[in-house]
């Protein structure tokens, strides 16, 4: 299994784009139109749920809370080559852009949780 992850990873960065989302989704695709969808799947649940959270502390806590478990899954996914997650469609493998995609839109909406608190502070 760790010798299929290896070579499955771009080597060089493209130019930088101002919506970092959209760059981190062209990055993991190679393209605009094949934004990978395991990423953009759990962050439609998560902005379902974001608004039946209580209050703005409960949503800044849960999102602080995902953020550190997808950066631990990351790591242990890097440690393990890829051992680490279940594979249950061989097609569609886990891969590491699938993480720093999910990384990079939770600490989207933190921000942006943020920033919508200065706001209205």
């Amino acid at each position: 299994m760790p010798s299929e992850q290896r070579g499955r990873f771009k080597s060089t960065a493209p130019a930088f784009r101002h919506d970092i989302t959209e760059h981190a989704a062209c990055t993991a695709a190679g393209s605009a139109s094949e934004q990978p969808e395991r990423a953009l799947r759990f962050l439609a649940r998560l902005d379902r749920h974001l608004p039946t959270l209580a209050d703005q502390v409960a949503r800044r806590d849960f999102l602080d809370c995902q953020i550190e478990g997808w950066q631990r899954r990351y790591a242990r996914f890097i440690a393990t080559e890829g051992e680490s997650e279940p594979i249950l469609i061989p097609a569609d493998a886990p891969q590491a852009a699938d993480f720093l995609l999910t990384i990079v839109g939770l600490m989207a909406r933190r921000c942006a949780l943020e920033e919508q608190t200065r706001v209205h502070a």
